[in-house]
């Protein structure tokens, strides 16, 4: 763990002249002010930083002025920036100290707390990324009446020009079909060398135009959401650079498989993995490890306004849809057990298979990590594995299996949490979760007024 005096010296053996403070609203969307370096003391650290009215990203805090406390942890140098660090922030409240409740940073440190206090010592979580990185896009914004305008460009397409791309399959691509490996290889090298975070491996995506992957080392609850944070913002400014654009929206191109965030949780009392049972049959796990994911399972329909946040995330359900059902195989099913190596005793984890990279992390691993602690607390029963394919069984087939359906919108997502949210108390205040949901309500009606390219091709001569 890095300590203010670390920063210090990393100020003043770096030539840094300009330190970016990094915080996040409720969506997840990364917003930055930039104070010269003399100006952090230690102090800074201790009491919060005033750097402008923060009312203009969270709204009106009836509390009282808004501080940001940097987080001595998250230092690292903006390579793309001559002289430039970054910290990422918490938000306090000027008069008190405490932290704000709209911080979405503070979510995943109370989901721990939570955890401590059922005697877990801590909670690591695993994350796998996929986003698109494509040559250019543009958009008709200024005059949306007219209809909708998109057009994609990407190299690897496949109608792209080039004969060398028609595969229908894009995973694990090699060169030169894996057009971006370069680039893709220097993100993973500037994410370890400037921040810190472990890039365990990186390949080209399940889908064929320009789809990346990377994946990271676990670490604790908001450190792994800090970590996807950076990956973010590391991949879509060297993106920008190249010339290239990046995103990480839900389901972008039609006919191919969309974005996910892998999500690999592990409990640990001490050095003791809490998933691990050596003498389990099925997969080597705990019974605590059934009831977290009976916990998952359980609440997964409610999950789902956080882990699949905006209209586009239900586009990529639909196009690839996944069910609420767990086992060791499905790549369908909401939690899936790693058993690919036998007495892994470290690295025994629950994956969570819903989540998308629009999501904003801090939420999503906060969130999924109360209900299946919850699961745990209940001794919720997950059912039975499901090792069949479900994309090969009809609905009859899946009602014996006891498979379920995720929402299928947002406003059904939105439906499933008023009715399913005890589990979140204590983990999202009142004020986070209403100015979340407002959000979500807001995309999703102005989603429903516009026409879509389809609807023109399909009603257009009705």
């Amino acid at each position: 763990m890095a300590a203010p005096e670390d920063v210090f010296e990393y100020i003043s053996s770096n030539n840094v002249r300009w330190v970016d403070l990094q915080f996040f609203d409720v969506e997840g969307r990364i917003n930055r002010t930039s104070i010269n370096a003399r100006e952090i003391n230690t102090s800074s650290f201790s009491k919060g930083i005033s750097c402008g009215d923060l009312k203009e990203v969270y709204g009106w805090p009836t509390e009282g002025e808004l501080l940001l406390m940097p987080d001595a942890n998250t230092f690292g140098r903006v390579p793309w920036e001559p002289s430039t660090m970054r910290l990422i922030c918490n938000v306090i409240l000027a008069p008190s100290g405490e932290r704000f409740l709209k911080d979405p940073r503070y979510v995943p440190e109370r989901a721990l707390v939570n955890a401590k206090a059922m005697g877990i010592t801590d909670v690591t979580a695993t994350s796998e990324i996929e986003f698109y990185v494509f040559d250019n896009v543009t958009v008709d914004k200024m005059t949306p009446q007219r209809g909708p305008n998109c057009l994609i460009e990407s190299r690897e397409a496949p109608w792209s020009p080039s004969p060398l791309w028609n595969s229908p399959k894009g995973a694990y691509f090699s060169q030169p079909f894996d057009t971006l490996y370069s680039a893709r290889t220097q993100v993973a090298e500037v994410i370890e060398d400037n921040f810190r975070y472990i890039i365990t491996r990186h390949f080209h995506g399940r889908s064929t135009s320009g789809q990346q992957t990377l994946a990271l080392a676990p670490l604790s609850l908001a450190e792994s959401s800090d970590a996807v944070e950076t990956t973010k913002f590391t991949v879509r400014n060297l993106a920008f650079i190249a010339n290239s654009m990046a995103t990480f929206m839900p389901f972008p191109i039609m006919g191919e498989r969309g974005n996910q965030l892998l999500t690999g949780f592990t409990l640990w009392k001490k050095d003791e993995n809490v998933f691990y049972d050596s003498t389990d049959k099925y997969a080597q796990i705990s019974q605590n490890a059934r009831y977290f994911v009976g916990g998952l399972l359980e609440h997964a329909a409610a999950l789902s306004i956080f882990t699949s946040p905006n209209p586009n995330s239900y586009k990529r359900l639909n196009a690839d849809p996944h069910y609420i059902a767990w086992g060791k195989r499905n790549p369908s099913a909401a939690v899936r057990i790693e058993n690919e190596i036998r007495n892994d005793r470290k690295g025994k984890r629950v994956i969570f298979n819903l989540a998308d990279p629009s999501a904003n992390p801090y939420l999503v691993y906060g969130v999924v990590a109360a209900a299946g602690l919850d699961g745990i607390k209940n001794k919720t029963d997950p059912g039975k594995p499901v090792d069949t394919n479900l994309a090969e069984m009809d609905e009859e087939e899946m009602s014996k299996a006891g498979v379920k359906f995720l929402p299928n919108n947002i406003m059904e997502a939105i439906a499933a949490l008023e009715t399913d949210n005890k589990f979140l108390k204590g983990i999202l205040s009142s004020d986070i979760l209403e100015s979340y949901l407002e959000d979500k309500i807001e995309e999703h009606k102005e989603q429903a007024a516009r026409p879509t390219s389809y609807e023109f091709e399909k009603y257009f001569n009705m």
